[in-house]
């Protein structure tokens, strides 16, 4: 900067026309004199540069190296693995001049590779097959267990199927059981005597209260017929009302769930405390609940017994249909009870259609003996069912065959 101006308060050296010091920002005044510098082009003196006062470095005589000679080219020979090198450090390697360089830190993690004709020394003792093996335990993991050896020992125990069944199902013998049902399977199972149906349906009894009831379990004076309670004190009638009244009801729910004799034993146990409060209303209603009650288990037979007979299980769709009828002999619904003995009828019937055909079937195959059965089979079901109609068209059948 050759003319310039100098800020006078910290002596900046500052453009000309600048108002304000870029050092110290103090305000320039006006009327400053300009301030002219040395051309930049004309170096100081000597005299002036103060190049006196820097100390000149010592000068230390050069080491002197001994010129290498020029190297001849060493003659060729071929390489091989038994030229032996001297044993030196890991990472050592020795030059031509004879002096012992090291190598870089990297190389000496190079395993040396044995020479072909060094032996090498193993520690590890060597694995074979013949070394036997150490006793096994029990619970050593990792460890073969022979499997154990099968021997064919059945043939000669002798065993019985009762034997085997006893041992095989302990629970399900019940001799007693199958004593009393002999003489329904003349032939083994799978085959019924012509009572069977008679046998299986019986004569259903009333259903009975097993135990008396406490309620009315009061014993009287022999003398003057008054009755003792515990209390000494006679109950009304409205408290039996309301103690068969509760019998009914829970009856009720054993009726909804097919609890059907059950049912009936709580609606007895009603009828006989409303006859102790002396109230024919609920009399007739316990009798009305007791009919319900046989009219639910008779239907429920009725529904197994039509199940049976489109299952084309003709013998316990009869069974079921006798069994409703039996049971609807104790209500007053007469119709139902004809309906069932009607059905039993129809049932026989068509069991005695399905013997029929099966014979059929034998004789178009020339199986006269086995069809000539099945038509006397169907002849007996026939007769049972009252079809007479039928049975005339099935002789014929039976002196063809």
């Amino acid at each position: 900067m050759v003319d310039h101006i100098q800020c006078p308060e910290c002596g900046k050296s500052l453009g000309k026309g600048s108002t304000f010091c870029i050092g110290c920002g103090n305000k320039i005044p006006e009327g400053l004199e300009l301030v002219s510098a040395p051309n930049p082009d004309t170096l100081p003196s000597l005299d002036d540069s103060g190049l006196d006062d820097i100390v000149e470095p010592v000068i230390t005589a050069e080491p002197t190296f001994p010129e290498s000679e020029p190297k001849v080219p060493a003659k060729t020979e071929e390489l091989s693995w038994d030229d032996e090198l001297p044993d030196l450090p890991v990472g050592e390697t020795e030059a031509d001049s004879g002096e012992t360089t090291t190598s870089a830190p990297a190389l000496s993690t190079i395993d040396r590779q044995p020479e072909a004709r060094e032996a090498v020394i193993n520690d590890e003792p060597e694995l074979s097959w013949d070394e036997g093996v150490e006793e096994i335990k029990e619970g050593m993991p990792f460890k073969e267990v022979e499997p154990p050896k099968i021997v064919a020992v059945a043939h000669a125990t002798d065993v019985t199927t009762d034997d085997a069944m006893t041992h095989l199902f302990p629970e399900v013998r019940d001799d007693a059981t199958r004593d009393a049902v002999t003489h329904l399977f003349p032939e083994g199972r799978g085959s019924t005597s012509a009572t069977f149906i008679d046998v299986v349906v019986g004569k259903p009894a009333k259903v009975s209260i097993k135990t008396p009831l406490k309620e009315l379990d009061h014993p009287s004076c022999p003398n003057c017929g008054v009755v003792i309670t515990a209390d000494g004190f006679e109950y009304p009638t409205y408290v039996f009302d309301a103690m068969g009244k509760a019998r009914s009801d829970y009856g009720d729910k054993l009726l909804g769930e097919n609890e059907h004799e059950r049912a009936i034993e709580y609606y007895e146990m009603a009828k006989m405390l409303f006859e102790k409060s002396d109230t024919e209303k609920n009399i007739a209603e316990a009798a009305k609940r007791i009919d319900m009650g046989y009219d639910a288990m008779a239907q429920f037979h009725y529904d197994e017994a039509e199940t049976h007979l489109k299952e084309f299980d003709f013998e316990w769709a009869v069974v079921q249909f006798k069994k409703a009828r039996e049971l609807y002999m104790f209500t007053t619904d007469t119709k139902k009870r004809a309906r069932c003995a009607e059905r039993a009828r129809e049932a026989y019937v068509i069991w005695g259609k399905a013997l029929e055909d099966e014979g059929d079937k034998l004789a178009k195959a020339g199986k006269t003996r086995d069809a000539l059965a099945k038509y006397q089979e169907a002849a007996a079901k026939y007769r049972e069912g009252g079809d007479s109609k039928r049975l005339k068209g099935l002789d014929s059948k039976i002196r063809k065959a």
